[in-house]
């Protein structure tokens, strides 16, 4: 088959059949994976060589009418931060997808979309099933539309609504083990460095409440630096101002590593020594905490853990929609480097 005929149109199962020398049913048979149906194992290969050939790709929508399965997941995941963590854990979702015969379909959530605020959720095109990734809250206005309640969610997140599990991880705890570390280290004066829509909009937010909650346990006053934006250079910036007016704190706890390595950035250029003068901690693992000058201590998220429950659950659900949710609530790891030493 000629280059131009194969750009012209799309391949189909005729064109198949024709390469291989089979009936078109036949080539349906080994395309489908229809193993209820006694074919040599020559001809299934046969068949498998010529699609290679001449560039066969299934139609997912006639699949889906057939078998009423796509064997697609969507994935919502909101891409306008610039958060690696967000990247981790779609390779881990593409991986684990392909280990079980399935596509992804990636769609990016408006943040304010994913956060809780009202808006129209992108257009699912025939899925098997949704993960939402950090976007929970997208899925509570997904579920407003009565015809999206067939469609079994995933989300990375704390929420849960019917046909839907929910898998997480237990920032809050592990915010305030952060916390207890530092005060049992010594320090009374720990500012939390976050970003300025955690507070202005999010006072209940899982890192916040955890610091917070450590540190009134203490007898200690909590103290927030707002952070407009997520680069560490940002964070510079806002903790050199804050130093202008106050003394070098005694621990700095970053919401992200970005976060805390600007912040790191700051202390020493005010004259402070970390850990020695200023412990720091920040959140997410990312390869520049732990290569920058002073290593950085670091709260990690278990995605792989994370990643496998969802999809278990997920697919199970897929053929049991009526099955109750389920949620898991995931330990995190504590990194310590020399930051916080």
């Amino acid at each position: 088959m000629s280059t131009g005929r194969r750009a012209s149109r799309r391949i189909t199962l005729a064109d198949v059949a024709k390469e291989a020398g089979v009936s078109v049913q036949t080539a349906s048979h080994v395309l489908a994976g229809n193993l209820t149906v006694r074919l040599p194992e020559s001809t299934r290969k046969k068949v498998a060589e010529a699609a290679e050939r001449v560039g066969y790709r299934p139609n997912r929508l006639a699949q889906a009418m057939k078998r009423g399965r796509t064997k697609m997941i969507a994935v919502w995941v909101p891409l306008e931060r610039p958060n690696l963590t967000y990247l981790w854990f779609l390779q881990a979702i593409d991986a684990k997808a392909k280990a079980s015969g399935y596509d992804i379909l990636i769609t990016g959530i408006e943040g304010t979309l994913a956060y809780g605020a009202q808006g129209k959720t992108p257009y699912v095109w025939p899925v098997d099933g949704l993960i939402a990734v950090d976007a929970g809250k997208a899925v509570r206005v997904f579920r407003e539309d009565a015809r999206n309640d067939s469609i079994p969610v995933a989300i990375f997140g704390l929420e849960l609504f019917d046909n839907t599990d929910s898998v997480s991880w237990d920032l809050m705890k592990a915010a305030r083990e952060v916390t207890e570390r530092l005060i049992a280290k010594g320090c009374r004066r720990i500012v939390h460095v976050t970003l300025d829509w955690i507070l202005n909009d999010y006072p209940r937010e899982q890192r916040r409440r955890g610091y917070s909650e450590a540190m009134e346990a203490a007898g200690l006053t909590p103290e927030f630096v707002s952070v407009t934006g997520e680069s560490s250079s940002a964070s510079e910036d806002a903790v050199t101002a804050y130093l202008k007016d106050h003394s070098v704190p005694d621990a700095v706890f970053g919401a992200t590593d970005a976060l805390a390595i600007g912040s790191t950035r700051a202390v020493m250029a005010k004259g402070g020594s970390v850990p020695q003068d200023c412990k720091v901690w920040g959140f997410g693992d990312l390869p520049e905490g732990k290569d920058f000058r002073v290593p950085l201590s670091t709260i990690r998220i278990p995605i792989s853990a994370v990643v496998e429950q969802a999809w278990d659950w997920l697919i199970e659900r897929v053929d049991a929609p009526e099955t109750e949710g389920r949620r898991a609530l995931l330990e995190m790891e504590l990194v310590e480097r020399e930051s916080s030493r």
